[in-house]
Order: structure tokens, then sequence, then C-alpha cells
């Protein structure tokens, strides 16, 4: 008789868990749904800035080469003007 008390009470208990933990499923899964889309906000800006950095890289590059090409003009030019 005890024993079925204790079980019947135990099965009430799990059931009762179940539904606890069943009825709080609805905001916890707002809130994983929520940080899902603030993470995948996240990583588009990351990406965009991804982007923008490496056109900047691209230009930086662009820059430095045509300097460095000035750089040898002047150099000849100055070698020529020293000849003379």
């Amino acid at each position: 008789m005890i024993k079925t008390v204790l079980k019947t009470a135990f099965a009430a208990g799990i059931v009762a868990a179940a539904a606890g933990c069943a009825s709080q499923n609805g905001p916890m899964q707002s809130q994983v749904d929520q940080a899902m889309r603030k993470a995948e906000s996240a990583q588009s800006t990351a990406n965009e800035a991804q982007q923008t950095a490496n056109q900047a890289l691209q230009t930086a590059n662009e820059a430095k080469s045509m300097a460095q090409a000035n750089s040898q003009r002047m150099e000849r030019m100055f070698r020529t003007s020293q000849q003379k």
C-alpha cells in the first residue's frame, strides 16, 4: 500500500515537473530565438565590416604601389639631374 502511494506520488511529481518545464518552454524559446536573431545580425555586421576592411586594404596596396612607382621616378629624375 505504501509502495503504491509512493509510486503514485512519484509519477504525479514527474508529471507536474514536466508540465512546469513545458509551460516555461515558451518564454525560453522566445529568448533563444531573440538571441539567434541578434547573433545573425552581428554576423551580418561582421561580414560587412570584413568586406569594408578588404576594400580598404586593396586601396592601401594600390596607393603604396603608386607611391613606390613615383619614388622610383623621382629617384631617376634626381640621378639624371645630377649627371648633367
